[in-house]
């Protein structure tokens, strides 16, 4: 089996001073906001128990595999490896539910060997521990030296070819703030009158541009608290995430309801008073932000089919860039979406989750 890397990183810095002068500039506002397809409660019962059954036949399997009593002549098909993978890689070593303050994204890419689409057990061990191997030196090396957490991988398949496929593995980073605020929704949301921040880039608010932040991680941070990860709060349980999908978004995929204008943030060859957004503009890209994540993305023929069927919004990535194209400079909001199925188990089944750089 072949690997290589590919590396991206995508660094998202929001302090904690920047984080209490966002609260002093943002308060809730009652606005309508969209209607929300959002599955947001864990599933449980007989589903669950299959869920953690997989799981744990998958890991018997590899270790059988290392002490050499598995049979050398068992396939598997690539989407059944993926999800093994990335599902008790997961809830192994994940810590999603953490609060990041600052995020890294990374991507690696991995070359495997398949014979008629399928995939050998053995030729599977080696990608998961290769894939616990970079992981951990990916992670080690994203740029936080204390209190970090790696939030979740995202597996997915890219050139399938004959005899072989590339294997893409998304890895979420960041640093961590252990107060684990609980912040109430009413503290943010939807910006009030006097909110005015730059796009992108860290060009901070309208009146002071040395604030480290910009509209994109106010978006961002904003719909993350409101609509993102929600822990178990019972003391004996944890959750779990399995069927995972990551989708990135330019900011040019959707128009708005007339069809005038992009629906995220996008803007080509504009004024720069345009990059400025007061609080009207910043609540319209706030609720179209929340349409895209909860409606349009779950519902659109390109992204449904791999959506799962019980689907939660886990997180999303906000990243005020700029290029230059042929109609000239482009500002835009990339989006990182991510996706997935969270059920809530004992403890006693996986016990707690490993610290990857210390196992």
């Amino acid at each position: 089996m072949k690997r290589h890397f590919l590396i991206q990183s995508i660094l998202f810095i929001v302090g904690i001073v920047t984080l209490t002068a966002v609260l002093f500039a943002c308060k809730k506002d009652k606005l309508t906001e969209p209607p929300i397809n959002n599955n947001e409660s864990a599933s449980y019962d007989s589903k669950t128990n299959l869920i953690v059954e997989r799981i744990k036949r998958f890991d018997n399997q590899l270790k059988d595999i290392k002490k050499g009593v598995y049979r050398s002549d068992v396939y598997v098909d690539v989407d059944s490896a993926i999800w093994n993978i990335e599902s008790l890689f997961n809830t192994t070593y994940s810590f999603p539910e953490k609060n990041y303050v600052e995020k890294t994204i990374q991507e690696l890419t991995f070359d495997v060997d398949t014979y008629n689409n399928m995939l050998s057990m053995n030729d599977v061990s080696v990608l998961y521990d290769n894939i616990v191997t970079s992981v951990r030196e990916a992670y080690r090396n994203d740029g936080f030296t204390s209190d970090k957490g790696l939030m979740s991988i995202f597996i997915e398949k890219e050139d399938v070819r004959s005899g072989g496929v590339s294997v893409k593995v998304v890895v979420v980073s960041g640093k961590t703030d252990y107060q684990h605020h609980d912040y109430e929704p009413i503290l943010f949301g939807p910006f009030d009158k006097y909110a005015c921040w730059y796009y992108g880039e860290y060009g901070g608010s309208c009146d002071d541009p040395t604030i480290m932040t910009d509209a994109a991680e106010l978006l961002e941070d904003t719909i993350n608290y409101v609509y993102g990860y929600k822990p178990d709060n019972q003391i004996d349980r944890r959750n779990i995430y399995v069927n995972l999908q990551s989708v990135f978004l330019y900011g040019n995929e959707y128009k708005n309801p007339s069809g005038t204008d992009y629906y995220l943030f996008y803007k080509e060859n504009c004024d720069i008073e345009e990059l400025y957004l007061d609080a009207n503009e910043l609540n319209e890209y706030y609720y179209a932000e929340v349409d895209v994540i909860l409606n349009i993305v779950p519902n659109d023929p390109k992204y449904s089919p791999s959506m799962p069927e019980d689907w939660i919004f886990m997180e999303v990535n906000i990243d005020g860039v700029s290029a230059y194209q042929d109609v000239g400079p482009v500002y835009m909001h990339n989006n990182y979406i991510f996706y997935g199925s969270k059920y809530s188990v004992s403890k006693d089944e996986f016990g707690i989750q490993k610290d990857l750089l210390y196992n």
